[in-house]
């Protein structure tokens, strides 16, 4: 057993069980598929707690496995994207979700050093994936955008 698998698995039923408190204040038609797939995350971390819980069992060792998974940690990357991820949110009630998310994946990947090509075509994929789900088959307005509307 390791303790950062301790740790994920407290974040993941923390972040279910707030997904699950705003699931449930939608009207009761929109909480069939939320709670479904509440219900498989729930399981699937049960499962891997099971798993964990069995190891301990077998080996009666808990590893500290934080610095070895901590140890090529790059603070400017991390804090670099988080700032990203913020300015993100923030953009997409002015610019729209479909303008800020370009702008976002491309400068993201600029950031983290990925090659030009590779990240065009990624975020192109993504955007056009994004597309045909969520406006084509789903019909689910995205934000335009304060500037747009």
């Amino acid at each position: 057993m390791k303790e950062s698998d301790l740790c994920v698995i407290a974040v993941v039923y923390g972040v279910a069980t707030w997904f699950l408190v705003m699931t449930l204040q939608l009207p009761p038609a929109a909480q069939s598929y939320p709670l479904i797939l509440l219900t498989a995350l729930y399981c699937c971390n049960t499962l891997f707690l099971g798993k964990q819980l069995y190891s301990f069992y077998r080996h009666r060792v808990v590893l500290n496995d934080f610095r070895k998974l901590f140890a090529g940690f790059l603070p400017g990357q991390f804090f670099g994207v988080l700032a990203g991820c913020i300015i993100y949110m923030a953009l997409v009630n002015y610019l729209g979700y479909y303008i800020s998310s370009v702008l976002y994946l491309l400068l993201a990947q600029f950031f983290l050093k990925v090659k030009p090509i590779p990240a065009i075509i990624s975020c192109a994929c993504i955007m056009i994936v994004t597309y045909l789900v969520f406006s084509m088959f789903l019909h689910v307005p995205l934000p335009l955008g304060i500037w747009f509307e």
